[in-house]
């Protein structure tokens, strides 16, 4: 799969330097046909397009795809799930082509099972290769994960794309943060692969150890699952603890793997990975595409990678600007969106009146001096108003025993955001600490209390 070009920085510089309007026809072409493959070999996409009085033939233009093709939703894909044999929903493809299965992180409160062919798998790994190769990440290179391997299907498609690159494997599944620290040390891996909290937890604990990190010089930290890595100021703190030239940011959906790559460039985001999968935004009440420049709307994709479970036109519930016609400098013509996503359609919290998205708060917080990034929101609701706290822990060696930390973190959110939150500064290692995703947000509410998210639009 490498390019014959060794030299050239695009991975596919056919498509990666493509027109918009020679981008948009591959798109509209490969859409047809899925459709088509979904309806004739998937029974949940059958039953939706068959209520939607809507069959392939019908798909022809942009505004057949956009106002007459149903959306699809993780609930339709988790009822079918449920209701079938299998225990896996919208399956187009039987059980003897499936090579590997997984689930979701379960995030959201449900695992969707997710079942993936050979084909697949090698097709999943060439998502990554596209950003790494960008940034100048050659088969000589080696990747340290940070992770045991077990149902996530990101850190396996992660070690497909190392496996294509050719890239030298080098894991740290079963060993403690410390044993991995001196593992790093002794192997001095290009890049390190974990979670932006972890790769930051790693740092203390080689701080704790008397060690210093630096020394392994590794090029790049890289990762995915969490904002941290396209927050400035938690990509500078990464910079800092691993004394590294590149933070590498990956943004994955479980049902299309990672579909963004960020560029050498860094414009402040990632490129939607074109090859791979159709991306574009639509208003979360309406379901209208959204058309006007760096206007927020719903992420809506179809994936190209999963014709075991076919994604057409899915629901992402994640809240994204995209540039259609980016000009940063890397040559990519790929859609871009700046600041990756930027909360959720399904969970935003409105305080006295302001929408408060986790994103915003944890970029806030990286402002502060003296916090660190290790932090939680806790959501509840008193006397029928929304309350959130923020919890965050003080740096090293901060101790913030008459609340000035805290006041100023209040003050500093209700100039940003617009309202005042209750904050609490917890001393250093207060918080838990997560290999895969961190949990930072609580919501105490009873499922009555909290808004539904609505999207329109769908027959």
């Amino acid at each position: 799969m490498i390019p014959h070009r060794t030299d050239h920085h695009h991975w596919n510089a056919a498509t990666q330097t493509a027109s918009r309007e020679q981008l948009d026809a591959l798109h509209l072409e490969r859409i047809r046909h899925l459709v088509g493959w979904a309806y004739e070999n998937s029974p949940l996409h059958r039953r939706i397009y068959d209520a939607a009085g809507v069959k392939p033939a019908d798909i022809r233009t942009w505004d057949d795809y956009h106002h007459r093709l149903p959306f699809t939703d993780k609930p339709d894909y988790v009822a079918d799930q449920e209701s079938g044999d299998s225990g896996f929903g919208g399956v187009a493809l039987g059980t003897d082509r499936w090579q590997q299965y997984f689930h979701t992180t379960g995030t959201t409160g449900r695992f969707l099972n997710e079942a993936f062919t050979h084909y697949e798998m090698h097709k999943a790994g060439s998502q990554y290769c596209y950003g790494l190769w960008d940034h100048g990440i050659r088969p000589k290179d080696s990747i340290y994960f940070c992770f045991d391997f077990g149902m996530w299907i990101g850190l396996w498609s992660y070690y497909w794309g190392a496996r294509n690159l050719g890239l030298t494997i080098i894991s740290g599944g079963g060993a403690s943060g410390a044993q991995r620290v001196r593992q790093i040390l002794e192997r001095r891996p290009t890049i390190v692969c974990g979670t932006p909290t972890y790769l930051l937890h790693l740092a203390e604990i080689a701080q704790r150890e008397g060690l210093d990190i630096r020394e392994a010089g590794v090029k790049m930290v890289a990762g995915g699952g969490e904002a941290g890595f396209s927050i400035p100021a938690t990509r500078e703190q990464l910079k800092q603890a691993w004394g590294v030239e590149h933070v590498y940011d990956a943004y994955g959906v479980g049902e299309a793997l990672f579909i963004g790559q960020s560029c050498a460039e860094w414009a402040g985001g990632v490129h939607a990975v074109e090859d791979v999968c159709h991306s574009y935004s639509v208003d979360p009440d309406s379901g209208d595409p959204i058309t006007a420049s760096g206007e927020v709307g719903e992420h809506v994709i179809t994936s190209y990678t999963h014709f075991a479970q076919p994604f057409i036109k899915y629901r992402t519930h994640d809240l994204v600007r995209i540039d259609t016609a980016p000009d940063h400098g890397c040559g990519w013509t790929w859609k871009h969106l700046p600041g990756v996503v930027l909360g959720r359609a399904d969970f935003m919290v409105t305080i006295r009146g302001v929408n408060v998205y986790p994103t915003a708060v944890e970029n806030l917080i990286g402002e502060v001096p003296g916090l660190s990034n290790h932090y939680e929101l806790h959501i509840s609701r008193v006397e029928g108003m929304d309350r959130m706290l923020v919890k965050v822990e003080a740096g090293p060696g901060v101790v913030d025993g008459s609340g000035v930390l805290a006041d100023r973190l209040a003050d500093h959110l209700r100039a940003n955001i617009g309202v005042r939150l209750e904050t609490d500064v917890l001393a250093p290692g207060a918080l838990p600490r997560y290999e895969l995703k961190t949990k930072r947000i609580f919501d105490s509410r009873s499922a009555s209390e909290r808004p539904i998210a609505t999207l329109g639009g769908r027959a």
